[in-house]
């Protein structure tokens, strides 16, 4: 079967098999150039994916309260400092 005949199949399955309710069928490469459906158990794609994602602006972090020999050097716990 090549991409094209699978990617018809798939679209077929979807409209007309018993499980396009609870299953999505998509081509999958046999990695020797043919080509077969898969059958997997996740529910189609409805409506969900015409929401709106935002997300919000983070606020602006603090300024780093150490000095520059603990940002730098580790700080004093440090051995032989």
């Amino acid at each position: 079967m090549t991409r094209d005949e699978a990617e018809a199949r798939c679209a077929l399955l979807a409209e007309e098999s018993p499980d396009r309710e609870t299953h999505r069928f998509v081509p999958r490469d046999s990695g020797n150039g043919t080509w077969s459906v898969a059958k997997v158990g996740l529910p189609p794609a409805g409506d969900d994916l015409a929401t709106e994602t935002r997300a919000d602006e983070k606020p602006p972090a603090p300024g780093d309260p150490r000095s520059g020999v603990e940002r730098d050097a580790g700080g004093p716990w440090l051995p032989g400092i």
